[in-house]
């Protein structure tokens, strides 16, 4: 809450396992960014296309959800290990270190629970929009590639989560994203 709103702190590796979180989740969040990128250049195709009289982009709303889904989900890890994500901290900001930590651990601990349960039943849409050859109206898409492509994102945020949960349960392990 003390970091000036909109600029974003840089992550600082404590150890090993946070080296490697921190590259798996900043490789995501850049694939996520530069499929956003690939996205916005198909809609302005599409939409000078459509105003010059060239036609559009075949399906071009079809992709876009998938892709904005894909895309958002990969930005997860990261915010997870920034420790970004909207919550309510209003009643435990002022607390002192001792008696915020565990609850924020336990918070941690809900994310990466509610994050593998999200993860199993996305794997389970996947098997089943497959299994049913269910694809896009246009393009003919097959609609278990990108519900296929959220799962490793929703994975890599709940390992994260349980990392951060770990380090809150530790008072001598710095907070991934804690800033001080």
């Amino acid at each position: 809450m003390h970091d000036p709103m909109g600029i974003p702190h840089e992550l600082v590796e404590h150890d090993r396992v946070e080296h490697w979180l921190i590259l798996a989740g900043k490789a995501m969040a850049i694939s996520g960014g530069m499929l956003f990128i690939v996205l916005i250049a198909m809609s302005l195709v599409s939409i000078v296309g459509r105003k010059l009289g060239f036609g559009s982009v075949n399906g071009d709303i079809e992709l876009m959800q998938a892709g904005t889904a894909v895309a958002a989900t990969a930005f997860l890890p990261y915010c997870t290990l920034l420790g970004e994500h909207i919550k309510v901290d209003f009643f435990t900001e002022s607390m002192r270190d001792s008696l915020k930590r565990p609850i924020d651990g336990v918070a941690e601990l809900l994310l990466g629970g509610v994050s593998v349960l999200l993860a199993w039943r996305t794997i389970l849409s996947a098997v089943a929009t497959y299994e049913s050859q269910e694809v896009t109206t246009l393009v003919s898409l097959p609609l278990w590639i990108p519900t296929a492509l959220l799962v490793p994102g929703i994975v890599l945020m709940s390992v994260c989560a349980f990392y951060r949960a770990f380090a809150h349960f530790h008072p001598s392990k710095n907070i991934p994203g804690a800033h001080k």
